[in-house]
């Protein structure tokens, strides 16, 4: 009673290139993040993928379109895949907040920290967790792609205990694949090691 989850950040942006931080904002995919795309899905040629599910947001979407088009099943949207909210340094330059006296424990723990009017990482941990166990519902022993975001994505794995799983790289890169599976009677996330955890490698 197992789902196979393959989460997947979104190829770059035009943000993410000038490190402005993007949250629950939005900027359009540069070329190399098309490219990042299609390597998540070309991963998938000769395996299996039921479902890609999308956080809605347009970077993610996206994302998700260009690997259905080699993919070939259906995708849905689930508002709770959306990145963190950054609350009031959404849209601002990461030089610009990085002097913050939180700005460590914020991004790169999880705790009840937040930016300002902002989401702390624990709740966005949360929020993740609750999507993946409500898809794993409707899709058991069935193999999903999640293309969702990079803190979203570290929190939720920090949380779980995943924050470091073996043999992988660059692990919050946009274009990162990285596999897990739950476990819906023990209600219980785990590395999957049948499958590698990242398409860095494979680019």
């Amino acid at each position: 009673m197992q789902t196979n989850f393959f989460l997947s950040r979104h190829g770059e942006t035009q943000w993410n290139k000038i490190k402005k931080l993007q949250g629950q904002l939005d900027s359009p995919l540069t070329d190399i993040g098309v490219i990042q795309a299609n390597n998540i899905a070309r991963y998938f040629k000769g395996q299996s993928v039921d479902l890609i599910v999308s956080s809605p947001l347009k970077r993610a979407l996206n994302t998700a379109e260009i690997c259905q088009q080699q993919i070939k099943c259906p995708i849905i949207k689930q508002p709770d895949l959306m990145e963190r909210h950054f609350g009031d340094w959404q849209g601002q330059c990461v030089v610009d907040i990085e002097h913050d006296e939180n700005y460590q424990k914020i991004f790169y723990q999880v705790t009840e920290h937040t930016p300002p009017n902002g989401e702390s990482a624990s709740a966005c941990a949360l929020r993740f967790q609750r999507a993946l166990v409500a898809i794993a519902k409707d899709n058991l022993q069935r193999n999903v792609l999640i293309v969702s975001h990079g803190d979203i994505m570290r929190c939720f794995l920090s949380n779980s205990g995943l924050g470091h799983i073996d043999g992988l790289s660059n692990q919050y890169d946009n274009g990162c694949l990285i596999a897990i599976c739950f476990d819906y009677k023990k209600m219980e996330f785990t590395a999957n090691s049948q499958f590698i955890e990242s398409v860095q490698d494979y680019a």
